[in-house]
């Protein structure tokens, strides 16, 4: 494995709760892109990207088949704060 560059944390329980609401082969591929996350120095924007008109938000894109999931997050202290 990479080594990290950043640390992705979960605000409050929303995200794990998101999370273990999901099918196991989601689930997956949501631990995927937040190690991809963590190691790339620069995130593709397939991974993560800015969201138009705001002031430092973010969309983390799960795309697994045809469907696409997106986690609002943030950055806070040099951690990606995903909600």
């Amino acid at each position: 494995m990479d080594q990290k560059v950043r640390t992705v944390i979960s605000y409050k329980h929303y995200f794990e709760e998101f999370l273990l609401a999901q099918p196991q082969k989601v689930q997956d591929k949501i631990f995927k892109v937040v190690e991809i996350i963590e190691t790339y120095e620069r995130i593709p924007t397939t991974y993560l990207k800015s969201i138009a008109g705001t002031d430092g938000f973010y969309g983390a894109r799960i795309k697994l088949g045809s469907n696409i999931w997106r986690v609002f997050c943030f950055f806070d202290k040099g951690k990606l704060v995903i909600r």
